[in-house]
């Protein structure tokens, strides 16, 4: 049988959910049934880490940030790759390859990652990512949603229901079930860190952007040491982005910035959460929450807001406890039920590891993806459902 090519569209000038997605997506796919690369408009670490894992990887990067001249760029890609079927994710790829595939290939295929709203905070800027996004997407075959609460926008927003496919984030289980290295990990970071052995750690991992709550984070940590003092406690923020000075800033307004580690960008990320006690998400809006699972696979107790489609993974008082997003008076309480019990820790971990095994794994991902790309060739739509479902 011939192979597949896929060839997959993003940004990549962060190093996010979306693109850890792309990596775990595309390192898992069987290798005899499909050949992948991924165009980039940054040559950054997403590249670098793509070219380490053995992916193929076009860095259009002699481009300004919305430069027209991209199209002819991404037709030059096109028309030397030939892909069966191009698969974007964000609104720059999306609108750029939608208009530059025309007439290469047939099969466009959008994964939707997150609420454009929270993403684009500016309400200017709002607006043009709304106009860019929804003017090419009849141009566009169909739509993987991450969460059912992203299909349920893109279902408000008029795509037909039988235009989008629910395929939950997977991660590769194994870097996150190495129980027998935690002491080690947590010791040595401890070490780093400047973290007292006793303390309690609050650990959360995020890009440091407004969308991702974390200044509600830091006046909750506030709070809850207000209350509790009977041992050390700790927040550790893994991640950075533009928010970083205001956070600092936040931090020690509030009296706070010597018991908060920044600790910026990092790869190791199982080895981050080993030294977590427990795992604070206070996001406004995710379209999943990549690091909650994550979290849950190594047995870390979550704590989360109620945001996009967190509750599809967060089941009140079964993997984890659940706030409403912006209320750090809630999210002090939980952090104190989480560190103040040990039993309940332990009955939360245990209900959302079997959550996640049974449901966001990346062989699950992977097989999902790959029937829908044999789905999408095999069914081909005729003009006329093509107009009616909004493709080429």
């Amino acid at each position: 049988m011939k192979k597949l090519r896929i060839l997959h569209v993003i940004g990549g000038g962060e190093f996010g959910g979306a693109e850890q997605h792309i990596l775990n997506l595309l390192s898992s796919f069987p290798k005899d049934a499909l050949e992948v690369g991924v165009v980039c408009f940054y040559d950054s670490a997403f590249a670098a880490q793509l070219r380490k894992a053995g992916i193929p990887v076009a860095a259009l990067t002699r481009y300004g940030r919305f430069d027209l001249r991209l199209v002819s760029g991404l037709r030059r890609t096109f028309q030397e790759y030939q892909p069966d079927i191009i698969h974007t994710h964000g609104v720059k790829a999306n609108f750029f390859s939608r208009l530059a595939a025309r007439g290469i290939c047939r099969t466009l295929l959008t994964t939707v990652h997150s609420n454009l709203r929270y993403d684009y905070v500016n309400p200017l800027a709002y607006l043009i990512v709304s106009l860019m996004e929804r003017s090419t997407r009849r141009l566009n075959n169909h739509y993987i949603a991450v969460s059912d609460a992203i299909g349920e926008i893109l279902r408000k927003e008029g795509v037909p229901p039988q235009a989008i496919s629910l395929i939950y984030n997977g991660i590769d289980m194994g870097p996150f079930r190495q129980r027998e290295r935690r002491a080690d990990d947590r010791s040595r970071l401890f070490a780093e860190w400047g973290i007292d052995p006793d303390a309690f750690v609050f650990g959360s991992v995020a890009r440091l952007v407004p969308v991702k709550g974390l200044s509600f984070l830091l006046q909750a940590f506030a709070l809850f040491l207000q209350e509790n003092t009977s041992r050390p406690y700790r927040l550790v923020l893994v991640g950075d982005g533009p928010e970083r000075m205001t956070l600092q800033q936040q931090a020690e307004e509030l009296g706070i910035l010597p018991l908060v580690t920044f600790a910026g960008f990092r790869r190791d990320i199982p080895t981050c959460l080993h030294a977590f006690d427990a795992f604070v998400h206070s996001s406004l809006y995710e379209g999943l929450g990549y690091t909650i699972i994550e979290a849950m696979a190594s047995e870390i107790p979550v704590v989360a807001t109620n945001a996009g489609g967190v509750k599809e993974l967060v089941k009140p008082e079964e993997t984890g406890l659940l706030v409403e997003p912006g209320n750090a008076r809630a999210l002090a309480d939980a952090m104190h039920r989480l560190a103040a019990d040990a039993d309940l820790r332990t009955r939360l971990t245990a209900q959302a590891l079997q959550l996640v095994e049974r449901t966001f794994t990346i062989e699950q991902m992977a097989d999902r993806t790959l029937a829908l790309y044999h789905a999408l060739l095999r069914d081909m739509p005729t003009k006329q459902e093509a107009t009616s479902t909004g493709s080429p």
